[in-house]
């Protein structure tokens, strides 16, 4: 992962260095942004094998007639 003054220095080359304006003035929120992107997820819930699984319940006929 690039560290966030190297993602700044891309945008800013990419955008031809501008000393004011919009780039200059979002280039460090976009930055924020792009790390965000990259941030590790939350562990998935873990189901452990011990526990009973929740019943399910087969349909066998509809209870509808056409």
């Amino acid at each position: 992962m690039a560290s966030k003054a190297d993602i700044k220095k891309v945008i800013m080359d990419i955008a031809g260095n501008p000393e004011s304006g919009p780039v200059k003035n979002l280039a460090d929120q976009w930055v924020d942004a792009i790390v965000a992107l990259d941030a590790t997820a939350p562990a998935p819930k873990i189901v452990r094998e011990d526990e009973e699984p929740v019943k399910e319940t087969r349909v066998i006929r509809s209870s509808e007639k056409r």
